[in-house]
């Protein structure tokens, strides 16, 4: 149709002579090594070259994903479904071995310390502080059904994925006219079919008895509880060492000129520590150290922890000496250790269960749209069919909202790269989750100037879809290959 479509072939033959020298070896290896298996091993799932997956490593994936199908759904999974989980589970399993079997043939890791440094960057692992905590990345992985190792070994196999890709994909090839006529393909008008998922609306139609709230409560009334706490900020001049008495004294001037200031409202606590403070991990927060616990701190930091639970709401302490320096502490707030009830929390729990439970009904739902629309299903019946109303749009382009659907100038973007039938989803707009599909294109003039304007964006995207439909042509090929083997049954 297009150039940038033509030339395809062309472009996987280039990238092929590319890599050719890493894979050629890759395959004669692997080739060689494999006559050893005894395919009849009963313990054995699947073979790839010179690896194998047992049973044991099928199941550490397959079974949180069972899991979280059955809860999920309603009703128990049918033969066809888990026949379907398994086969997208192995699937995975053998695509992350050819991976990894490349990454180790071109020499390329991801250390323990590069996946440590990356679970420290993420946001949702971070507490109040900024800092990294324990507690809530346990928290989070509970939450999702997954243990540290099934996680951190995941999110390994992604970076490994990320590590190959940057190196193979570096042959991605196209002219200015692939890119002209790409930009073109974007900015062309297009009309959606659509189906919504609304948390709000499920949340509403869920009703709940006394006996499963309670039966909720029990089983997670540590969230409702909390030990005696307090909220300071603090203000640190560190020694660094030098114990003389003559810098303790300085270090403890400073500290009651600071409190001075601060009590005859010459100056905030904030802009003090923002100035003055040592402590690198609070000094951008104005001292900020959120919520501290009795007993939580440590014997390092003990003469601190006494002092913030001596402080009354609003108090500065006096300088207080610790391992680490000097400090001047500011109490914001205090709780006392609190056991909950369920009459005190019920209103909580109620809350919690609607939402938990609407969440799983989207789940199902989308799980359901999902296996149909891959089965190439018309947006429209499959909605009919799971008794969901679908709508159309009127005609919209990626510069701007989609007609119907409220903040949703980024899913008109993502959905410009379609063609007529494909579809994306789930996507998020207006706390609702959209499943849509193209039914309709036309073409549409650009204006020079953003045209222009786009290019650089407009190439990226376009080296990102054809790096994705080489990656595909990959693990294909290597599937071919390296002879892999399927040896589970069912």
């Amino acid at each position: 149709m297009m150039n940038y479509l033509r030339n395809k072939k062309f472009m996987h033959f280039i990238l092929w002579m590319i890599v050719f020298v890493f894979v050629v070896g890759i395959f004669f290896v692997f080739g060689m090594k494999s006559k050893g298996f005894e395919d009849h091993d009963p313990n054995l799932v699947a073979r790839i070259g010179e690896t194998i997956i047992t049973y044991s490593d099928f199941n550490k994936t397959y079974q949180p994903a069972l899991d979280k199908l059955y809860r999920a759904k309603e009703d128990t999974p049918n033969a066809s479904e888990i026949k379907k989980l398994k086969d997208q589970v192995l699937e995975r399993l053998v695509d992350e071995a050819i991976l990894e079997q490349t990454g180790q043939k071109l020499g390329i890791t991801v250390p323990d310390e590069e996946l440590v440094g990356w679970l420290q960057r993420q946001n949702y692992f971070l507490d109040e502080n900024g800092k990294f905590s324990k507690t809530k990345y346990y928290q989070m992985l509970q939450a999702n059904q997954l243990t540290p190792e099934e996680f951190e070994s995941s999110q390994r196999n992604q970076m490994l994925t990320q590590k190959i890709q940057s190196i193979l994909f570096d042959g991605v090839l196209f002219n200015n006219n692939d890119l002209n006529e790409y930009a073109q393909f974007l900015n062309r008008d297009l009309k959606a079919a659509y189906v919504s998922l609304d948390l709000e609306a499920y949340e509403k139609q869920v009703s709940a008895t006394e006996e499963n709230l309670k039966d909720y409560y029990q089983s997670n009334k540590s969230q409702y509880d909390h030990p005696e706490r307090a909220k300071v900020r603090h203000i640190l001049i560190g020694l660094q060492g030098n114990e003389s008495i003559q810098d303790q004294e300085k270090a403890k001037v400073s500290l009651e000129d600071y409190r001075k200031q601060i009590l005859s409202k010459k100056a905030s606590f904030e802009e003090l520590a923002k100035k003055y403070s040592q402590d690198g991990g609070s000094k951008d927060r104005g001292g900020e150290l959120g919520w501290v616990t009795r007993n939580s701190m440590g014997k390092d930091l003990k003469e601190f922890e006494d002092m913030v639970f001596k402080l009354k709401k609003s108090e500065l302490s006096k300088p207080v000496k610790t391992k680490y320096g000097y400090h001047l502490v500011q109490l914001e707030d205090y709780e006392k250790e609190y056991k909950s009830s369920f009459t005190d929390v019920r209103s909580k729990v109620l809350t919690q269960y609607k939402k938990e439970k609407a969440s799983q009904k989207i789940l199902s739902l989308s799980e359901q749209l999902l296996d149909k629309l891959k089965q190439n299903e018309d947006i429209e019946k499959t909605a009919n069919e799971l008794g969901l109303a679908s709508s159309t749009t009127a005609w919209f382009n990626r510069n701007g909202a989609i007609p119907g659907i409220k903040n949703s100038t980024d899913l008109s973007d993502e959905l410009a790269g379609l063609h007529k039938k494909e579809w994306k989803g789930p996507l998020e707009a207006d706390k609702k989750e959209y499943f849509l599909q193209i039914v309709e294109t036309r073409d549409n003039s650009v204006d020079p100037q953003k045209l222009e304007k786009d290019l650089p964006e407009i190439k990226q995207r376009l080296i990102s879809q054809r790096q994705q439909a080489w990656l595909k042509d990959f693990l294909e090929n290597q599937r071919k290959k390296l002879r892999v083997k399927i040896l589970m049954n069912g």
